[in-house]
C-alpha cells in the first residue's frame, strides 16, 4: 500500500515551521541604509547581457509575488533529507515557481537557507560585506527546494527597485507531485563545510 504524502502549504508555514511568511525580501536593519544608498547597477552582475531582458519578462512578479499560491507544496522526502518542495499540479516549462525571499543580511552564520546577494557593497570601514538572502526563519515555499546536479527548475537574478531577486523557474514540465529542484552552487558547499570545520 501506498504511503499517503501529507501536504503543507504557504498558509501552513507559521503554524508547522515557525516560518514567516514574506512575499518579497526585507533588509537587515543594521544595513538597510547602506543599501539603500548603494547603486546595484555598478555591480558587476547587472552588466550581463540578459538583465535588461530578465527586467522585462520578470519585474511585474515583485509586486504582486504568489501569496494564495497553491501550486506548489512542501513533503517530507525522508528523516535524512527532511523536507522537498512539490508540484501540486502540472507546471508547464519556463514557468515562475516564485521568489526566493528572506533577510538580506551579513550576519548568515548558516548557509542552509540562504542564497548569496548580488551585491559586495562596503561598510564604513571600507570592508566589503558579504550578502546573504536568508530563508530560515521567514520566507515562501521556495525555500523547500532541494538541491539536485539535474534540477528541473533554474535560479536568476533579476534588478528591481534598487535589490537584487532572485526568481526560481521551471526549465521542463513538472508533472503533478514531481519534486522541484535547483542547483545550489559550487560556493553554497565550499561554505557549509568551511561551517561544518568550525569547532
Amino acid at each position: 500500500m501506498t504511503e499517503v504524502r501529507r501536504k503543507f502549504y504557504q498558509e501552513d508555514l507559521s503554524k508547522y515551521f515557525l516560518v514567516e511568511y514574506l512575499q518579497n525580501s526585507v533588509v537587515d536593519p543594521s544595513i538597510l541604509q547602506l543599501l539603500d544608498n548603494y547603486d546595484i547597477t555598478q555591480d558587476p552582475a547587472f552588466s550581463d547581457k540578459n538583465v535588461k531582458r530578465r527586467i522585462e519578462l520578470h519585474s511585474h512578479f515583485f509586486d504582486h509575488g504568489f501569496p494564495e499560491d497553491r501550486r506548489v507544496y512542501a513533503a517530507l522526502c525522508s528523516p535524512e533529507m527532511g523536507y522537498g518542495a512539490f508540484a501540486d499540479v502540472y507546471i508547464p516549462a519556463w514557468t515562475v515557481i516564485g521568489e526566493y525571499t528572506g533577510i538580506i543580511t551579513d550576519k548568515s552564520a548558516n548557509t542552509d537557507y540562504a542564497w548569496i546577494y548580488h551585491s559586495t557593497p562596503k561598510d564604513a570601514a571600507g570592508n566589503q560585506l558579504k550578502l546573504r538572502v536568508n530563508g530560515r526563519t521567514c520566507g515562501n515555499m521556495t525555500r523547500f527546494l532541494n538541491h539536485s546536479d539535474y534540477p528541473n527548475c533554474s535560479v536568476i537574478h533579476v534588478p528591481y527597485k534598487n535589490r537584487w531577486r532572485t526568481l526560481y523557474l521551471t526549465n521542463s514540465q513538472i508533472q503533478p507531485d514531481q519534486e522541484l529542484t535547483v542547483y545550489y552552487g559550487e560556493i553554497y558547499w565550499k561554505d557549509r563545510s568551511k561551517t561544518e570545520e568550525i569547532p
